[in-house]
């Protein structure tokens, strides 16, 4: 199945496919091992950053070996490409989906550039994905409140989305409903689900939500039984990586081999990444 296909399976059996960052082998393997174990479909993606760390071939070529080797669909997803140039650089790689980030660009000039990116993927038989307004924040934890992150810019306006993607023949549109990238400490997300379902209905394609670290799982349910078939996260994946791994190498000080004692922090991320799966209700979908 497609990149497409599986997001028309989510659309219809109202569930949503975790898209799970990755920026080392470690947080792969996890996330795969995740998957496979409550059978369900995944989205690996890769930001400007983590793809120029691993390198995009890699990426690709590692999801592949990890469906051979698991049984499991493993799809690639280029998170928020900057450039016309970044967008190519993953399709010649063979990722499954291209995300074009345009929103901090006049609108004119992201539809354009979107256009461009939607005719080299469909070309190729891949999925695009466009966004119109910035969804802010930060892959990071931060002290300060989600709601004043939010409240920087003015949420999607439904009839301004459906004309977007008219525009740019997108198959999957960034909806900006009150998600912003990050953990915040100080105040919780909250998503606009009234808004969603008219952005839902105004455009016909499918959405995704961005910035799901730290949503509140009832919004996120909600979220999905209102149009979201795939739901990104990072923070939380970071985090758990950063955290555990401080840990086990404060038990461990005199270990130099760290292959022998990042198991502990492969699980940790696995137990994080199922519950998700869970949350998005994508297991057993295989």
């Amino acid at each position: 199945m497609s990149a497409k296909d599986w997001l028309q399976k989510a659309k219809n059996e109202k569930f949503a496919i975790g898209a799970f960052n990755v920026g080392n082998l470690e947080t792969f393997k996890a996330v795969i091992k995740a998957a496979a174990d409550k059978k369900s479909p995944i989205i690996i993606e890769s930001s400007p950053g983590e793809t120029e760390w691993m390198g995009a071939d890699n990426i690709v070529d590692i999801a592949r070996n990890f469906t051979a080797e698991f049984g499991i669909p493993v799809l690639v997803n280029l998170d928020h490409a900057l450039t016309l140039e970044e967008c190519q650089q993953g399709i010649d790689s063979g990722y499954d989906l291209i995300h074009f980030d345009g929103s901090k660009l006049p609108y004119e000039q992201n539809v354009e550039l979107a256009k461009q990116v939607v005719e080299l993927a469909h070309a190729r038989g891949l999925t695009c994905e466009g966004e119109l307004d910035h969804i802010g924040g930060s892959s990071e934890v931060h002290q300060g409140s989600a709601g004043e992150e939010a409240a920087k810019i003015a949420m999607t306006e439904p009839e301004k989305a459906a004309q977007f993607v008219k525009a740019t023949g997108v198959d999957i549109f960034a909806a900006f409903i009150g998600n912003v990238h990050g953990l915040y400490l100080g105040q919780q997300k909250n998503l606009d689900i009234d808004r969603l379902k008219k952005i839902a209905e105004a455009t016909g394609v499918y959405l995704s939500l961005h910035g799901s670290s730290g949503i509140p799982e009832e919004q996120v349910k909600e979220a999905i039984q209102n149009g979201i078939v795939k739901v990104n996260l990072n923070t939380e994946i970071r985090q758990s990586y950063k955290d555990s791994l401080e840990k086990v190498l404060q038990e461990n000080p005199g270990e130099y081999a760290m292959y022998k004692v990042e198991g502990v922090v492969l699980d940790e991320i696995q137990r994080l990444v199922e519950a998700k799966i869970d949350l998005f209700g994508s297991g057993n979908k295989l």
